[in-house]
């Protein structure tokens, strides 16, 4: 790892075990606030850099207000939190917190987990019982998609899943399903998964991320938290259950790479090229590696690398539905107007966001056989495949847990 890595990375392993740490030598917070901003760790970081004691230069000061930003964000967060999950009680709605909703509570203070919406996983066939609550508590209805109704407020964007993984995503959906026979009652109406079936989700989900365009140092801290509180975790089981998802060579390379970063071991050339690839990626990962990705899924369904090409020029050129309802809404009510709102998405393209245009072009230009290609090998090397046939279905890229 990089001196800059190795700094920031020992910065959140001091926040999180309250420890001043020896940081590398010449490590300095000057310009690594887009960064950490990128991926979501500036509390840590911050508090970090107090521990550590290189707090007192003109570049903490940013850092330290946003990291405040954070905390005020936290709180009105959780207040609203609570506030659906007393309504949920009280009217006999089952529910489930997953992803953030319950990896805020396992860091030793809250802020340091940033929050991008709440994911709750519910029963369907009471979502009309949910949707006046959640007008009563100030929500608006956004949208539904593949496997969730999504609401927004002024402080918290709330996804209420109707599954854990949407059903295109048919390698993980086979295994989850609606994700309800993981779930054991607790108290009142509110449902949890196991420890380790919490691991696990939280694990799929950031390799589903990692393949599909990058994932960031944040989930790669929430691996690492849920291991530090459930130390006892059924290892047996994680590695049972992945091998059959196809993820046990990945989730080797992982936990190398989380010893590498949080436990001292030595790196070899996987957890390098895995930290690389992290640290490039940000939170959620690249426009470019997101092309290459889709790039790869298309040729595994054409069975071809040139038919690949042209279905992915063609699912740019004409997106499909789900993707146009993001820009333009009246298709949810009126789906036979597609036709006639592509030619005026390439009106808005081409003389209001023109740069975009510009950019996308560049990226389906620069998508060659070789890039598709080395992308795929890189990803096979860590231990992850396209093993199988994903249906064509785009995914919001606004948010993410």
């Amino acid at each position: 790892m990089t001196d800059l890595q190795q700094g920031i990375l020992t910065l959140i392993k001091s926040a999180i075990t309250d420890q001043p740490l020896p940081l590398p030598s010449g490590f300095t917070l000057e310009g690594i606030l887009p960064l950490c901003r990128d991926h979501e760790i500036t509390p840590m970081v911050c508090e970090g850099a107090v521990n550590c004691g290189i707090h007192n230069t003109p570049d903490f000061r940013p850092m330290f207000l946003e990291s405040c930003q954070h905390l005020l964000a936290s709180e009105r967060q959780a207040g609203l939190v609570r506030n659906i999950f007393r309504a949920f009680n009280e009217n006999g709605i089952d529910y489930m917190p997953v992803k953030g909703c319950l990896m805020k509570q396992r860091y030793p203070k809250h802020e340091f987990r940033p929050m991008g919406d709440a994911d709750i996983l519910i029963r369907t066939e009471q979502y009309e019982k949910i949707r006046p609550l959640m007008l009563q508590l100030g929500f608006q209805e956004v949208e539904e998609s593949n496997h969730e109704y999504v609401w927004n407020s002024v402080s918290l964007h709330v996804e209420l899943h109707k599954r854990l993984v949407p059903s295109y995503n048919s390698d993980y959906y086979a295994y989850f399903g609606d994700g309800w026979r993981l779930a054991t009652q607790r108290r009142g109406t509110r449902y949890s998964m196991t420890p380790e079936d919490e691991f696990i989700y939280l694990f799929v989900h950031l390799a589903k991320h990692y393949r599909d365009g990058g994932v960031g140092c944040r989930q790669m801290v929430d691996l690492w938290i849920q291991r530090r509180c459930f130390p006892q975790m059924d290892e047996a089981y994680l590695r049972q259950e992945l091998d059959k998802l196809q993820l046990g060579a990945f989730y080797e390379n992982i936990l190398q790479t989380l010893d590498v970063w949080f436990e001292g071991a030595a790196e070899n050339d996987i957890t390098r090229c895995i930290s690389d690839y992290i640290f490039g990626a940000g939170s959620w990962g690249t426009d470019e590696n997101r092309l290459l990705s889709d790039a790869i899924k298309e040729q595994k369904r054409a069975g071809s690398a040139l038919v690949g090409r042209l279905r992915l020029l063609l699912k740019t050129v004409f997106p499909p539905r789900v993707h146009m309802m993001m820009r333009f809404s009246v298709l949810k009510k009126a789906p036979w107007l597609l036709p006639v709102f592509w030619p005026i998405r390439w009106l808005d393209l081409l003389f209001v966001r023109r740069k975009r245009m510009v950019a996308e072009t560049a990226l389906m230009c620069g998508a060659t056989n070789n890039k598709i290609r080395s992308y795929e090998q890189q990803l096979n090397y860590v231990g992850l495949e396209f093993r199988f046939g994903e249906k064509n279905h785009p995914e919001r890229r606004n948010h993410h847990p």
